[in-house]
């Protein structure tokens, strides 16, 4: 079976030069590939860091309005306690301006 070396020739003519271009066009998308990984990675890593930042946020958040609610509670009761004194000296007062 004859080679046909006129055919071959003329498709290697043809593909030749875009060999380089070809070898170039998947280097670059080589590269963009490890980008975007990279970008991946850097955005899933960014995302753990802001889940455990707002974790710690609402842990302290929790805390905080734990305090504010005790607070509140030591708030009324001093508030009571302040009236009852009030009473009591109004009361004594009473008594020794009324006597």
């Amino acid at each position: 079976m004859p080679v046909p070396w006129k055919l071959i020739g003329a498709l290697l003519r043809f593909v030749a030069p875009t060999v380089p271009e070809i070898i170039a066009t998947v280097k670059a998308l080589k590269k963009e590939q490890q980008r975007e990984k990279t970008q991946v990675d850097d955005t899933a890593l960014r995302l753990q860091e802001l889940e455990q930042r707002i974790a710690a946020q609402l842990q302290l958040i929790e805390q905080l309005t734990n305090q504010i609610v005790t607070l509140e509670r030591a708030l009324v009761w001093t508030t009571w306690t302040a009236l009852f004194a009030l009473v009591l000296a109004l009361i004594a007062l009473g008594v020794v301006f009324l006597r």
